[in-house]
């Protein structure tokens, strides 16, 4: 391949991801073959991060977004979590002893605050695009790469708040519950699992801390059910969320309260995962709830034990969360081979429950759902 033809290849690959500004300063370096190429030109894009929310289910339905850009550590105020309180009392008639009603006459009220701390994690990808697939490719290779660049970041974010889980000890985590997890994700070719990066996913929240029912068998009441656990935060059906496998959603449009079309939800509701509930709540079909044992918690040793499905049930005020600086790609040259894409994107959420002095959780999870 020809100096000419590589730079005409990659810039049509960068033009597509975005990078089309930095193609010739990639290519003009001198000393070709020298280890020049190896000197990585970093490049900031908008473009894949603002796909990110197109392509992840979970985060839309999220209302606790504090946006892009944010600094290594902030504080964040949490919104939504005084469901129920009173602020009002009676009022007393003028006192006329005094000139004015005193705070004594009627107590002063209290309006609740809370906040977290978001302090964002480094997750990094790395694509080895070589000579001969940009030359001999039988399909777009390189809207093939910004397509899974930005699907992969949407469904690590996902993951996480679903899966997110940092046990490192033989048991207890719930990703692998009988052997320490291991370092790496089948599920990525042997990447470093982003699942122990941060802690408190929905999984972690509701299993760990005891807030689970055993289904067994799926009823349509099991669904109003679990939302008992959530006490009065499951007063407003607006502010939750079931997600499930696909697995556990065909078991729910078997039973007879979804069995009518019209309770399947809409055609725009389906093509983005949701289907609603008898109960007024949204169910979100991820493929990122997993089959586990009955505990709701995943073997790692024996993953042929792995066969029972769970709903997990959200209060979405409940999770913060945030990016950090814009996407970042480096980009290098190798010598005879091809090119490394590598890109890092900054996250990190909180997931605020009973275990953050609230009086009730905000999440739960049916378990042992045979599928």
């Amino acid at each position: 391949m020809t100096e000419e033809q590589n730079k005409k290849d990659l810039l049509s690959l960068f033009k597509t991801i975005g990078l089309e500004q930095k193609a010739n300063e990639v290519m003009g370096t001198g000393n070709t073959g020298y280890g020049a190429e190896f000197v990585p030109t970093q490049i900031l894009s908008k473009e894949l991060k603002e796909l990110v929310p197109t392509l992840s289910t979970l985060l839309p339905q999220l209302p606790g977004n504090h946006g892009n850009n944010l600094p290594k550590i902030l504080t964040v105020p949490v919104r939504g979590l005084s469901v129920g309180d009173t602020l009002f009392q009676g009022k007393t008639e003028w006192n006329t002893g005094y000139p004015y009603q005193t705070q004594d006459d009627h107590g002063i009220s209290r309006v609740p605050t809370k906040t977290v701390t978001l302090t964002q994690k480094q997750f990094i990808c790395e694509v080895q695009v070589s000579n001969e697939q940009l030359r001999y490719n039988a399909v777009d290779t390189e809207a093939y790469i910004k397509a899974e660049i930005a699907k992969g970041m949407a469904w690590t974010v996902d993951s996480l708040i679903i899966n997110g889980d940092t046990e490192t000890g033989a048991n207890g985590n719930v990703n692998s519950d009988d052997q320490a997890p291991a370092t790496t994700f089948a599920a990525t070719g042997g990447a470093k699992d982003h699942r122990l990066i941060i802690d408190g996913g929905i999984r972690e929240r509701a299993i760990n801390g005891g807030y689970t029912k055993d289904f067994g068998t799926l009823a349509d009441t099991d669904y109003s059910d679990l939302m008992t656990v959530l006490g009065r935060y499951a007063t407003n059906p607006a502010d939750l969320l079931f997600i499930q496998s696909i697995h556990v959603t065909q078991k729910m449009r078997a039973l007879d309260a979804f069995k009518l079309w019209t309770n399947s939800g809409d055609r725009a509701g389906i093509q983005k995962g949701i289907t609603p509930t008898p109960f007024g709540v949204d169910v979100l079909t991820h493929h990122l709830v997993p089959r586990t044992e009955a505990d709701g918690k995943m073997s790692g040793a024996t993953l042929a034990n792995n066969v029972k499905g769970q709903t997990l049930l959200l209060y979405k005020p409940a999770v913060q969360y945030g990016f950090g600086q814009e996407m970042t790609f480096e980009v290098a040259r190798v010598p005879g081979y091809g090119w490394r894409i590598i890109c890092t994107f900054d996250f990190d959420f909180k997931l605020v429950d009973a275990a953050d002095s609230l009086t009730e959780p905000t999440v739960a999870a049916g378990i042992n759902i045979t599928v």
